[in-house]
């Protein structure tokens, strides 16, 4: 087949319109049309899109004999474009999970159950970080070659990547101290100041509490993300040793001895790892449940 043959399959495969792909790749729908009608070739930039986009490689897209069975054998080439584009999304994402985390964590500044408004309020803002979370879990991906595949990068891509993600790296992990400080200070602290039995003392609590799970899940999001990048051969050579979702066989006796501190030492609410316990597994279980719909249709 032809470019403009596969792009045109493909772009059927996918049920992309000759539009919705011309948004997506930043150029006019007479462009895509050109393409699959074989009177044009677009710039390697896009090439790059198109191949992510669709996860297939530059050789099947560009080479006329490339077979269908070259795709497994092959990494993905990824420039520094779609980098960028990847960690902006999953940056995007870090942002939509921590303020739903946060509103949920926050909902108990409301907890006067004697006030009927003061209830609503609660359940309002409940239901806000929840939409938040259900919003962030039906974003469109258009990245789900990164994580999944084998990448090859052009070598001073990756060299410059690398440099920069040494820098990065060390403010990812001054916010994960600064988060775990607050967790383990703040308390001590409102004692100390004689807040702990207040209104106020309660209230800057929880505040404090969404603030070190907003850092928390800002700077690991973000620090994974990069290391998919970073060191992708390594990651991808230990995730097909662990398995899928082994995370899930740490996170519950974690939570366990995570709410078991909180209730005897009263060093935080032990509702906090519940509800991050609570969020994950959600995440987890409505993507389970969109794989298995996507692959019934």
């Amino acid at each position: 087949m032809t470019f403009g043959q596969k792009l045109k399959t493909l772009r059927k495969e996918h049920s992309y319109s000759q539009e919705e792909l011309a948004q997506i790749l930043d150029v006019s729908r007479q462009a895509v049309s050109k393409w699959e009608s074989d009177r044009g070739i677009p710039e390697i930039g896009k090439l790059v899109q198109i191949s992510t986009i669709f996860e297939v490689t530059l050789d099947y897209l560009l080479k006329m004999d490339y077979t269908e069975e070259n795709l497994q054998s092959n990494g993905y080439y990824v420039s520094r474009e779609m980098i960028d584009g990847f960690l902006s999304y999953k940056r995007q994402g870090a942002k939509r999970i921590a303020i739903g985390v946060s509103l949920m964590v926050l909902a108990n500044l409301f907890d006067d159950t004697q006030s009927q408004l003061i209830l609503i309020l609660y359940w309002i803002t409940i239901s806000l970080g929840v939409a938040v979370l259900v919003w962030q879990i039906f974003q469109q991906n258009h990245y789900k070659v990164i994580g999944t595949k084998q990448l090859l990068f052009d070598e001073v891509t990756i060299n410059e990547f690398r440099q920069e993600h040494e820098k990065t790296r060390k403010l990812y992990i001054i916010m994960i101290i600064v988060a775990i400080l607050i967790l383990i200070l703040s308390p001590e602290v409102l004692s100390i100041l004689g807040y702990s039995e207040t209104s106020f003392g309660l209230a800057l609590s929880w505040v404090l509490q969404a603030v070190w799970l907003s850092l928390i899940i800002l700077a690991g999001i973000t620090l994974h993300a990069e290391r998919i990048i970073a060191q992708n051969t390594e990651y991808m050579n230990k995730k097909s040793k662990e398995g899928k979702y082994t995370w899930i066989y740490i996170a519950l006796p974690v939570t366990a001895l995570a709410v078991a501190i909180g209730i005897f030492t009263n060093a935080w609410s032990p509702v906090a790892p519940i509800l991050v316990l609570f969020c994950a597994l959600l995440v987890t279980v409505c993507k389970l449940l969109l794989e298995g719909r996507n692959k019934n249709e």
